[in-house]
């Protein structure tokens, strides 16, 4: 798959739009999984991280936790490359979860080796440290040496971050052991790179030179560009560390050359890649739409088939249908015919009874009028009595001896007591609400703050008695009528206009 990831882009897509690698959920994962690394390889990263969150989605569904650690993996190594290694860190201590809760301990060892590197690029060395020595053990208890060489060297970079060569010579030094035992000959020449960048950087510059033009041969024998021009730059600085400028300056105009012609390669063979791409995808969804037509159009003809089955049978229900309504209709009618005249009795009653009705509200309503008015009329003597009463106690008062002054007084206050508390309002009160409804509730809408001298007075107006009954009846003077009426009227904020015998009345 490293060595030609263009085929092997091709067979997996071939295998992707096969109708029947859908069917099966975990296989269609695995290929999308490898469909995202292949694009990574080649550099293109959008295809990759879309490829790999349709393998993340799958992979969510199926809930394979293995498999979602080697998705976030894949997506962390596509953030670091699109320059987010914030991003590239989330994702791989996610998929370290994944993996720890499959206790997965190849899985586990590859996040940790990842979030280590991650930390290096931020400049945590000593949480990348730990996180790398912790993959290093793991990867040693389960004897994985690609794995082991991988930590060597990750291990070796950080040290030549911190700028302690000895350390980076033993580590990567360790990972040339363990690479060789596999015979990983790409990984090699990263290694070689990596020790000949740190002798020259130690000041052993003609080791280091060495080691970087083994590296050179090796990229050359095997074809690999990017190798190629990391050597040819690495040879240039020791060249240039030697005092050799016109090898140096050789050296750095073939890396040029070299990049360009990398740029140019990478950019024809991304682009060879991404017309293969949309054109499959062209090709596939020409497919979908003539299988989605095929079924389209089988599914039409059965339903033609159907429908007219279910006409014929809807034609012969109807048919038997209508010959039951024709004989039950009549039978309705008949029904029909009765229940009107029933219905026809029953109004005739209701009419009947809604006029009595009406007719004792009417007898009800007058004699409550009859009942007010004679209440009304009754507080009206009874006051008038009292009233002279009064008088002629004063009279009496003004002949007769000290003593009976005294007892004619507390008469006199006990008659004016009566008067400011008449027991019979509470009757005429009710007596009032069933001949005038709503007439309090309405008044005390219009304000609130009506004290129930205020509604007395209001309801005697409400029955249009002159302002010397209306007097008479409350027990006051014509001049306190004035004041009252005053009063209830701004209370109930009427307009200069308004007239307040009006405004009650209308109430």
């Amino acid at each position: 798959m490293k060595k030609n990831p263009e085929e092997a882009l091709i067979f997996t897509n071939e295998f992707l739009a096969n109708g029947t690698t859908k069917k099966d959920s975990q296989k269609y994962g695995e290929l999308l999984l490898i469909k995202g690394q292949l694009l990574f390889q080649v550099g293109l990263y959008q295809l990759a991280s879309e490829a790999l969150y349709q393998a993340e989605k799958v992979f969510d569904s199926k809930v394979c936790l293995q498999c979602l650690g080697r998705v976030n993996n894949a997506l962390g190594e596509v953030y670091y490359k699109i320059k987010s290694p914030e991003e590239s860190l989330l994702r791989h201590q996610k998929a370290l979860s994944f993996f720890q809760s499959s206790k997965d301990e190849l899985g586990i060892a590859r996040a940790k080796g990842f979030i280590g590197g991650m930390y290096e690029k931020l400049g945590e060395y000593e949480k990348a440290l730990s996180f790398q020595k912790e993959a290093l053990i793991l990867s040693e208890n389960i004897q994985d040496h690609a794995q082991i060489a991988f930590v060597f060297e990750n291990i070796g970079s950080i040290y030549e971050d911190i700028e302690n060569f000895d350390s980076a010579l033993f580590y990567f030094e360790q990972a040339s052991k363990h690479n060789l035992f596999i015979g990983d000959s790409l990984s090699r020449i990263g290694i070689l790179n990596n020790l000949g960048d740190v002798y020259r950087k130690s000041g052993r510059v003609d080791i280091g030179l060495s080691y970087s033009i083994n590296s050179l041969e090796l990229s050359l024998r095997l074809g690999n560009l990017y190798q190629q021009r990391s050597a040819l730059v690495d040879l240039s600085k020791s060249y240039a560390l030697l005092g050799e400028f016109e090898n140096s300056y050789l050296k750095l105009e073939e890396a040029r050359q070299l990049g360009e012609k990398i740029f140019s390669e990478e950019s024809a063979r991304q682009l060879a890649i991404l017309e293969s791409q949309y054109g499959l995808e062209a090709k596939n969804l020409e497919i979908n739409r003539l299988n989605q037509k095929q079924e389209f159009e089988s599914s039409l003809r059965w339903l033609f088939i159907f429908l007219l089955f279910l006409l014929t049978v809807l034609g012969y229900l109807i048919y038997n249908r209508q010959k039951l309504k024709i004989r039950s209709n009549k039978e309705l009618l008949l029904r029909q015919e009765e229940l009107i005249q029933m219905n026809e009795k029953l109004i005739e009653t209701e009419k009947y009874n809604l006029q009595l009705l009406e007719s004792k509200m009417v007898a009800e309503e007058k004699a409550h009028s009859k009942t007010l008015s004679a209440q009304t009329l009754h507080v009206i003597d009874k006051n008038q009595m009292l009233e002279e009463i009064k008088a002629k106690l004063k009279k009496i008062m003004e002949e007769d001896p000290k003593e009976q002054k005294k007892k004619i007084r507390n008469l006199i206050k006990q008659i004016d007591f009566n008067f400011s508390h008449d027991t019979e309002w509470e009757d005429f009160k009710l007596s009032f609400e069933k001949v005038h409804q709503d007439f309090f509730r309405n008044l005390q809408h219009k304000s609130g703050e009506l004290t129930p001298a205020d509604l007395k007075l209001a309801s005697l107006m409400r029955m249009n008695l002159s302002s010397k009954e209306v007097a008479s009846t409350l027990g006051i003077s014509m001049d306190s009528l004035r004041i009252s009426r005053y009063r209830l009227r701004k209370k109930l904020q009427l307009q200069k206009e308004e007239k307040l015998q009006n405004f009650i009345l209308s109430l």
